[in-house]
Order: C-alpha cells, then sequence, then structure tokens
C-alpha cells in the first residue's frame, strides 16, 4: 500500500513484468493506511524508562506479539486445539 504517486505504480508494474510481486495487489486507497497507523500508535508512544535499546526493542516485540494474538481473525471461529504458549511462539519465530 502506498501513496498515489505517479513512480510508485510504474515501478510496482515493471517489477510484476519480471515476476516479482506478481500475487500482491497495488493498493492505494487512504484510509487503509490510516487503519494501519492507528493500529500502531499505542506502540509508537514514547517511553523514557528504557536504559537499553535492546530493552525497548524486546518490549515492543512482546507488545506486537499480545496484539496479534489479540486481534488475530481465526477463520474456522473455533478454539479447539489453541494454546497461547504455541501462538506467541509462531509469532514470534521461534520453532513450537
Amino acid at each position: 500500500m502506498t501513496d498515489k504517486a505517479p513512480s510508485l505504480g510504474s515501478t510496482f508494474r515493471k517489477l510484476q513484468s519480471v515476476g516479482l510481486y506478481t500475487k500482491t495487489e497495488h493498493r492505494t486507497v487512504k484510509y487503509i493506511n490510516n487503519l494501519i497507523e492507528q493500529d500502531h500508535r499505542p506502540i509508537k508512544r514514547r517511553n523514557k524508562f528504557y536504559q537499553s535499546l535492546r530493552t525497548a526493542s524486546s518490549t515492543i516485540k512482546g507488545m506486537e506479539t499480545l496484539r496479534g494474538i489479540y486481534k488475530k481473525n481465526r477463520r474456522n471461529g473455533t478454539l479447539f486445539g489453541f494454546s497461547v504458549s504455541t501462538e506467541i511462539k509462531v509469532l514470534m519465530g521461534i520453532p513450537a
């Protein structure tokens, strides 16, 4: 998703013509970007209590993981076989 700059659309079409991003749709609808930015608002808020970049990074990863679990849509509508620990491992890239 990008803004409506003409160069971005032509570049995207060129990439698709050489076989890249063939299953990707280029969308320029303004409200979609606003929804995405609103979703990350609590994480972008500045916190002054971090002692190091590593601590801040770990905290943000944890916050994103919990938000991912909270917002994830379950297509089949059932929770059978759902495990919070497995879900966290999948979202953080740890082998389950």
